[in-house]
Order: structure tokens, then sequence, then C-alpha cells
């Protein structure tokens, strides 16, 4: 996707501010950024979002990276993510004027995001509604992953299968592009059709496995299981939604380390035959 900076300037504080689009050469400080604030993105998962969203950027006068937010449009819904402004900048309405922009490169399109809990006040009072919870699994994979009655067409994916799992969303270049980089994944096919699928790639700390599609919350967790089961002794977060029962999940060696809302603004949508139970990450949904 091509980004040619657009500057517009404001005033904040007697001091000129530079919002623009956000360029490859803003991503070392954007990563900068969001490790102060213990996320765990690499530098190319920041990349990642580059590719396939529009970020915006916000520049002091002194020409520092004070704020960030990306837009990634899917289809008929468009995911926001990556809002951040830096602490000393806190409490001026920025956090506000990035999530303008960034509705605004959404168009009508229904927009989903996964709020923390300091930016729940703001996106509620922007039309946000909370739709799910969603729940923060991470660990090393330890060896007491549970056994599993494999389901009849339930096996690993193949280089093949890619362009089957690409067209489930086929006006997406969020999930193509997850499809592109996953390194492992399982599928449910039954009759030549796609009736599950979970994929793994790297991302932060380790690994996540994400998205995980399925039609029952019962296929969702075998399709788990069953890559948690090839994982041992590798450190893999999961953004499970609206999960029930975690037992086998901590008997695996992970632990839910916090819970936040996913929140909507417009109409629900079906995204496909499949339910999402879990994210490809919090930012892209």
């Amino acid at each position: 996707m091509a980004h040619s900076p657009t500057v517009t300037t404001c005033q904040s504080d007697s001091e000129t501010l530079h919002w623009r689009t956000m360029t490859i050469d803003d991503l070392a400080a954007a990563h900068g950024l969001s490790r102060k604030l213990g996320w765990p993105h690499r530098l190319e998962d920041w990349k990642q979002m580059f590719t396939v969203g529009k970020g915006v950027a916000l520049d002091n006068a002194k020409g520092e990276l004070i704020g960030t937010g990306f837009c990634l449009n899917q289809g008929l819904i468009a995911t926001l993510g990556l809002v951040i402004i830096r602490d000393d900048w806190q409490g001026r309405g920025l956090g506000r004027a990035i999530m303008t922009r960034l509705m605004a490169q959404a168009g009508e399109r229904t927009l989903m995001l996964v709020a923390t809990a300091a930016g729940a006040p703001l996106y509620y009072k922007l039309g946000f509604e909370p739709c799910n919870t969603i729940y923060q699994y991470q660990g090393v994979v330890a060896g007491g992953v549970p056994a599993i009655d494999l389901p009849p067409g339930l096996r690993a994916m193949k280089d093949t299968d890619r362009s089957a799992i690409m067209a489930l969303f086929p006006d997406n270049p969020v999930h193509a592009e997850t499809v592109r980089q996953a390194t492992a994944g399982i599928i449910i096919e039954h009759e030549g059709a796609l009736m599950g699928v979970a994929l793994k790639r790297p991302f932060g700390r380790g690994e996540h496995i994400g998205p995980i599609l399925a039609y029952s919350s019962d296929q969702a967790q075998v399709l788990i299981q069953a890559l948690l089961i090839n994982a041992e002794g590798h450190f893999v977060r999961l953004d499970l939604v609206d999960l029930d029962d975690d037992s086998w999940l901590v008997g695996a060696g992970l632990v839910c380390v916090d819970n936040v809302m996913r929140m909507r603004r417009g109409a629900r949508l079906d995204e496909g035959p499949l339910t999402r139970f879990g994210l490809i990450t919090q930012a892209m949904g």
C-alpha cells in the first residue's frame, strides 16, 4: 500500500503540531513509543501494520513523533489500533484528534477496536459500544497439553491451502497478509470445504495463534490444541473472544494476563460463515 505524506498543522498550548500520514521512516520511533507502554510489538509487527493499513503520525515542533494510530480497511469493516499519545502529551485532546482522523479514513464502514481501560471513556463518547470481551492468554507452552480426539477432516495446513483460506475474506488485505505470514496452521475440512482454521505466526515475544475461525467453540478449541501440541517450549499468545472455559489452556501452561473490551461503532455485520473465536491481533481484529 502506498503511503504519501500529507501534512497539516494545529496549535496545542502555543506549540505547533504537525499531522501527517505515517511513513516507513516513522516505524522505529513508533516502535519506541509502544515499548515505553510495555506493549510487546516488534518492529516487524509495526511493519505489518504499515503494509496493510494507513497510519496517522503526529509530530511536535521539534519534529519528534508524539502520536500514532492506524486504520485498516477490511471490506465492510475497518479496525482501528495502535493509537498512542506520548505520556508528556496526554490530556490535551490529541487522542480524540487521532481517532477523528482514523474514523474519517474508514468512511462509512463499521468500525471495530479493542479498548484499553484508559481509552474506553473516549471511545464511548465517539459512539462505540461494547460487543465482546477479549481474553489475552500467553506463556511458554508446557508438556501438559491435553490429549484430544481429532475430528474427521482436521489436518495441518499445506501451502496449497492458503488461497482457499484467503478466499474466506476475499476483499480483506489484512486477512490475506496474515495468511501469507503464517508459519503453521490447522484446518478442518469436509468434502473440500473449510469448516475451521487457526493460524500461527511470529509476533511480539514469540508466536501468536490467530485468527481462529470455526463453526463452534468446540471446533475452535481443537484447532488451538492441535497447534499447541507442536509448540511445546515456545512462548505463545492468543487473544480469544468471549471465552467460557480456560482449564485446557491453563493445563498447557498459558495464563490469562488481561481481558479488555472489543467495541463496535456502526451496524453489526456477519463476516462470513465462520465465527471468529480468536483475533489476528488486538489491533487487526
